[in-house]
């Protein structure tokens, strides 16, 4: 093991840029993909011009939440300003929330509370308008729900008092540990999705692609070792062929696994998206076995090559990861279930394809060892 250890350290010295390439690639292609959505996300979110005409507790939550919406990109500005943007239609609309918003919330007042502006060409007016609406109704029904509980605390007198606050801060207690409402549309004879995706693309199925595909070529240098002038000088070496390859395909694989592990803590700490350390030890030992397989079955570096693309496309398409495969799925169902990368991405220490081609390389072995013998 030694002496492969320094054939395969003079072998990377010698091709270190190409191998440094590879083991980065898809740490490098899943970072910069997933940054660049997120970027285009935040720029296709329908821009909205705010204006506070007061600082109160009550307008500044409101503010808050607006400026929470997934769909909403928020410019607080004064009114001047926020209606001359409109007018060149830098804002799709603008909402101004008027002085004595606090004061007229607490009186239970519904109406004038907030101005909303919009132009010919705001598309998303309806619906943000809508959003800040609800919200304003919800603050109206907890003042409401304040108003009869201390006229309740008068009517039946009692020792304990409630005063607007306290009433206030119970409201949205209970609201943020009772699921008031929950509800899920869909069409018939479709599934109810409760959770929407924030991501365009999955951090982990981008990976994975790339994983394939990195790891598959990498592994070209069994092809070209593999060749007759290499192979004749085994027999005057120490080592046999079989443990030659053994042996790099463990350095290989620990090479991989290290990776890994620093693709792991990047990903976590750049995306806060985590994954089992098992379920990737079990997927990098499933494609490290399954690229030895594929590259040695080849012949020829470019029609492996093009069998590494095709086979990472294939993989790529009938996963999901990167387009969507509903109608695919829904036709062919059983591409979903064979597909290789589907048990890691939900998150499974076990993968069937795994002991498929640890079941094929033992067949392999054996079947070689009785040939030689």
């Amino acid at each position: 093991m030694k002496g492969i250890l320094k054939t395969r350290l003079i072998h990377w010295k010698k091709h270190w840029f190409s191998l440094l390439i590879w083991l980065l690639f898809p740490l490098i292609a899943t970072v910069g993909i997933t940054s660049v959505t997120n970027i285009i996300q935040d720029d296709t979110k329908v821009p909205v011009g705010l204006t506070l005409e007061e600082q109160t507790n009550a307008a500044m939550e409101l503010y808050h939440k607006i400026k929470e919406t997934p769909f909403i990109r928020v410019f607080e500005l004064d009114e001047d300003e926020a209606l001359y943007k409109l007018k060149k239609h830098d804002l799709d609309s603008v909402f101004i929330i008027k002085d004595g918003y606090e004061e007229e919330l607490r009186n239970g007042n519904r109406n004038q509370l907030v101005t909303s502006y919009r132009s010919d060409l705001s598309f998303a007016y309806t619906p943000v308008k809508e959003m800040i609406i609800s919200y304003v109704q919800q603050e109206t029904g907890r003042s409401k729900a304040a108003y009869v509980v201390q006229e309740l605390t008068k009517r039946y007198p009692t020792n304990k008092q409630f005063s607007w606050n306290q009433i206030e801060k119970k409201s949205k207690e209970i609201q943020n540990d009772k699921n008031l409402l929950n509800t899920a549309f869909s069409f018939s004879n479709t599934p109810i999705r409760e959770h929407n995706e924030t991501q365009l693309f999955s951090i982990w199925g981008l990976w994975a692609v790339f994983s394939i595909l990195s790891t598959l070529l990498l592994f070209d240098w069994v092809i070209k070792e593999k060749r007759a002038s290499v192979i004749q000088r085994f027999p005057f070496l120490r080592v046999s062929i079989k443990h030659y390859m053994l042996g790099n395909i463990l350095l290989y694989g620990c090479l991989l696994f290290f990776i890994d592990l620093v693709t792991l803590c990047v990903v976590n700490m750049m995306f806060d998206v985590s994954k089992h350390i098992w379920s990737v030890v079990s997927f990098r030992i499933l494609i490290t076995i399954a690229a030895y397989i594929i590259a040695n079955r080849c012949k020829q570096t470019f029609l492996f090559y093009t069998l590494s693309f095709a086979i990472t496309l294939l993989i790529a398409i009938s996963s999901g990861a990167i387009l969507p495969t509903t109608g695919i799925t829904e036709r062919w169902p059983w591409m979903g279930s064979l597909n290789p990368i589907q048990p890691f991405l939900a998150g499974q220490f076990t993968n069937p394809w795994l002991f498929i081609v640890i079941l094929v390389s033992i067949l392999g072995y054996i079947r070689k060892e009785k040939i030689n013998a």
